[in-house]
C-alpha cells in the first residue's frame, strides 16, 4: 500500500475551504468514509479444523506402519505427530466462529491487544500468505501509542504483537481471515485494510473541517 496521506486540515494556521469549495471537500471526504461499513468483524478460517483430521489419519498411518515393521523410531514419530495433530484439531474446534478482530472507521481492535489501534497512525499496510498463517503488518507513525499484547497458547492461532522496533508496528497472524463466513483473499484483505485507513484519515479531516465551520 502506498503511504496514506495525513490530515490536510489540522494544525495551527491551516487555511480551511469556504463556501462551495467546502461543500465539495465534505462530499469527497464523506464518500471516502462511506466506502466501508461502520464496522466489520473478522474470524479465522476453518483451515486446521478441516486439515487437522486428515493430518491425524496420516500420522496414524505412520504409527501403524511402525508397529507393522517393528521400527521404534517410526512408532515414536507417528505417535508424536498423532498427538500433535489431535491437539491442533481440538484447539481449532471453534474456527470461523470466534471474532478476533474488528475494524471501524476509526480503529482496529484485536482480542489479544490491551487497546485499539488508531487507524490514522497507520502509514503502511502489508498482507501476506505465509503458508501456515496469514500475516497482516501495520506500520505506524513514530508518535503512535502502542497497546500491549498478550500471548495466545493456540497452535497457529490468532496471534498479535505490538512492537516498537525497528519502527512501531503491529503484526497479526491468523489461520486465514474470514468475514461473514467468507474467506478473504490476500489482495481483498489488503484492499479492505487500506480502505479503512483511508476512511479514518478522511474522518479525521472531516472532523477538523467541521470544527472550524
Amino acid at each position: 500500500m502506498s503511504q496514506p496521506q495525513s490530515s490536510n486540515f489540522s494544525g495551527e494556521g491551516t487555511a480551511y475551504p469556504r463556501g462551495a469549495q467546502r461543500d465539495a471537500v465534505i462530499a469527497e471526504l464523506t464518500q471516502v468514509i462511506e466506502r466501508v461499513p461502520e464496522q466489520m468483524e473478522f474470524t479465522n478460517t476453518k483451515r486446521y479444523w478441516v486439515l487437522g483430521p486428515v493430518l491425524t489419519l496420516g500420522a496414524l498411518g505412520i504409527l501403524w506402519g511402525g508397529f507393522s515393521i517393528g521400527k521404534t523410531g517410526l512408532m515414536i514419530c507417528g505417535g508424536f505427530l498423532t498427538l500433535f495433530f489431535l491437539l491442533l484439531t481440538w484447539q481449532h474446534r471453534n474456527a470461523g466462529r470466534e471474532v478476533f478482530m474488528r475494524l471501524t472507521r476509526r480503529e482496529l481492535q484485536h482480542s489479544a491487544l490491551s487497546g485499539p489501534i488508531d487507524l490514522t497512525d497507520v502509514v503502511d499496510v502489508f498482507v501476506k500468505d505465509e503458508g501456515l498463517v496469514t500475516l497482516q503488518k501495520l506500520t505506524l507513525s513514530e508518535t503512535a501509542v502502542l497497546p500491549t499484547h498478550r500471548p495466545v497458547s493456540v497452535l497457529f492461532g490468532n496471534q498479535v504483537m505490538a512492537l516498537k522496533k525497528p519502527r512501531p508496528h503491529v503484526r497479526i497472524n491468523s489461520a486465514g481471515v474470514a468475514s461473514g463466513g467468507n474467506k478473504l483473499a490476500i489482495d481483498d484483505l489488503a484492499a479492505l485494510l487500506t480502505a479503512y485507513v483511508q476512511a479514518a484519515l478522511a474522518q479525521q479531516q472531516l472532523d477538523a473541517l467541521q470544527q472550524h465551520g
